[in-house]
């Protein structure tokens, strides 16, 4: 004898063999679609509140605002006298103690030692850049991972320094997040 049963739709159910019979069970709580709707909105909290954690955990690099112009000069210069120095002494621990902390993760004073060493092997030092006038090739601008950019070119009696820098605030202070200089004499 088997024993049938209308299964609301949406139901589970299951079927058991017992003695011989086929056992129709329908669940104590069906599917409806107010439980349905339930469930949607409940994920879609979800999700809305982790977006809102991811917004929130990458705003400070997007609040930043551009720094005045004073600030961009100040900042593009202590970072070329610091490289600078860095070369000229063949220590590199000072330039990579005021990187970021994404650079210092990266690379240690070994690896900016074994990078940079053209500069010191050619002596492509530029002292001087700490009073020259330069010449900004882009406009300071937040980059689409937060980085400040600021790009352009110093140029001396002897020497032609184009740089492109790229910093983030940690803890509110402009660290240096990566450095591309090309030193050149004339």
């Amino acid at each position: 004898m088997a024993l049938e049963s209308r299964q609301p739709r949406g139901c589970a159910k299951s079927f058991m063999k017992n003695k011989g019979r086929i056992v129709r069970s329908i669940s104590a709580y069906p599917t409806t679609i107010s439980s349905l709707s339930r469930r949607f909105f409940a994920l879609a909290g979800c999700i809305v509140a982790l977006l809102a954690l991811i917004a929130v955990s990458l705003s400070p690099a997007y609040a930043a605002e551009l720094p005045s112009d004073d600030e961009q000069d100040v900042l593009i210069r202590t970072t070329l006298m610091t490289f600078n120095d860095a070369n000229m002494t063949g220590n590199y621990a000072v330039l990579l103690a005021k990187g970021s902390k994404q650079f210092q993760s990266q690379f240690s004073a070994e690896q900016l030692s074994t990078a940079f060493e053209s500069f010191r092997t050619n002596e492509l030092f530029f002292e001087d850049v700490a009073t020259a006038d330069y010449a900004s090739y882009e406009k300071a601008k937040l980059d689409s991972e937060g980085a400040l950019v600021l790009v352009g070119v110093f140029k001396t009696d002897d020497m032609q320094v184009k740089y492109r820098l790229r910093f983030v605030q940690n803890s509110k202070i402009w660290k240096f997040l990566g450095i591309n200089v090309d030193a050149t004499r004339l």
